[in-house]
């Protein structure tokens, strides 16, 4: 089992590509579970705020979650700034106890995020009306060794997406045997064909 991490400054398309490649794997027949940061710590953490030890504490707890679901045999997506280094490997250190951890640094430049910002955060920032914005007036610390790198000023969200998928598939992470459900070998792809197949014979109702 696996965990996506995606990790970058705000405004640099976490969440949009994160949304996207759950879409596709969905597609794909795994129940994926995305842990947006915003929603996680809206809903599960608010007792934190954004000094460096309360995103450490914010980043451990979602790790734990993700390990948990992984435990459980469900692939996480992830959506978080990580901004420290430190927290990107604990949450390694965390998840890799039950599953897989693919590091996927959307990358972006300061500008090009500011440009895209729908909520001018970067602008107040920068006008001392928001302390410790990740870039501005809080460090950003890219990370040393992701597994997988999105330059979302290069590439467009579908590229990003293909290349995401096309990472996991050359890890040998979508090819997960579904040995639990058969008595033989088969992945959720030869499945899926089996099932299309039947079903253009006319043995399934679709």
């Amino acid at each position: 089992m696996f965990t996506l991490w995606f990790m970058g400054r705000p405004s640099a398309g976490k969440s949009t590509l994160a949304s996207r490649v759950e879409d596709r794997l969905v597609e794909l027949g795994y129940p994926i579970e995305n842990l947006d940061g915003d929603e996680i710590r809206k809903h599960l953490h608010p007792d934190l705020g954004f000094s460096r030890e309360d995103r450490r504490i914010n980043n451990r707890r979602t790790a734990y979650i993700a390990k948990l679901l992984n435990r459980n045999d469900i692939p996480v997506i992830v959506g978080m700034i990580t901004p420290f280094r430190d927290s990107q490997e604990q949450a390694r250190d965390i998840i890799e106890d039950e599953g897989d951890f693919v590091l996927v640094y959307v990358k972006c430049s300061v500008e090009t995020a500011e440009e895209r910002d729908p909520k001018r955060l970067y602008e107040q920032a920068r006008e001392g009306k928001i302390e410790r914005f990740t870039g501005i007036n809080h460090p950003f610390q890219e990370p040393l060794n992701p597994e997988i790198v999105v330059d979302t000023e290069e590439q467009s969200v579908e590229d990003g997406v293909n290349h995401v998928l096309a990472q996991l598939e050359d890890r040998g992470l979508l090819d997960e045997r579904l040995d639990n459900e058969y008595n033989f070998s088969i992945t959720r792809k030869e499945e899926q064909e089996v099932i299309d197949r039947l079903g253009d014979l006319g043995y399934l109702d679709r």
